[in-house]
């Protein structure tokens, strides 16, 4: 990247990382006067903006890329590229939602150029179960629960993957998710269906074929 953001320590990529386990109250109502603040050359006020909103940002490019040095790269050019174009971000729309767009419109050019993808799905630590009191037995069969998810998770498409991600791990409506992927509420509507679907005929136990004897 050729352009700099003024004292943007906050993008490093170790920061951006680290970031995925923190939680934020909502932020909504000062995002419009921070970016204000950033279109009159405050630094501090798109750093802000940055902290606030980092996690979900990372969160999602790790959830398609599946390489923590590419998601953080694509967060901090997401970022780069909000603040490059601030002038020309719509005030009517939540801020987030444009941020968002950019990173998954980089992540599904990157996609684009591999020429083979494989999506294994990343366990998501901020929403790890157990909380530190469970015995070990409890703390194994979530465990062993997480890892079924997950490996049902890898199965699923590109797609699936980004809808599930967006509405149960990120809290998304399925008007946000709609604005985020750029179609309407109700292809979302459809498309978490049908991802739900997969995912349940996935995580459905297999029963052992048995030879019938002649």
């Amino acid at each position: 990247m050729t352009a700099r953001i003024p004292n943007s320590s906050w993008l490093h990529p170790l920061a951006m990382g680290m970031s995925l386990g923190m939680t934020a109250d909502d932020p909504t109502q000062a995002w419009v006067e921070d970016v204000r603040r950033a279109r009159r050359g405050d630094s501090n006020a798109f750093a802000a903006l940055v902290r606030s909103m980092q996690r979900q940002v990372f969160g999602l490019s790790l959830r398609l890329l599946r390489n923590e040095g590419e998601a953080s790269e694509i967060a901090q050019e997401a970022f780069l590229r909000a603040y490059q174009n601030l002038e020309k971000y719509d005030d009517a729309r939540p801020f987030d939602l444009w941020v968002m767009t950019i990173a998954r419109n980089l992540c599904l050019d990157i996609l684009r150029r591999r020429q083979k993808v494989r999506m294994d799905d990343v366990e998501d630590h901020a929403y790890a179960l157990g909380t530190g009191e469970a015995n070990a037995e409890d703390n194994a069969i979530a465990k062993q629960e997480r890892q079924s998810l997950e490996d049902a998770m890898n199965t699923l498409s590109v797609d699936d993957r980004e809808v599930l991600a967006l509405y149960y791990v990120q809290k998304r409506t399925t008007k946000e998710i709609a604005e985020i992927v750029g179609v309407a509420p109700g292809t979302i509507m459809a498309r978490l269906f049908r991802a739900r679907e997969k995912l349940r005929q996935r995580m459905q136990p297999r029963e052992p074929s048995i030879g019938v004897a002649e």
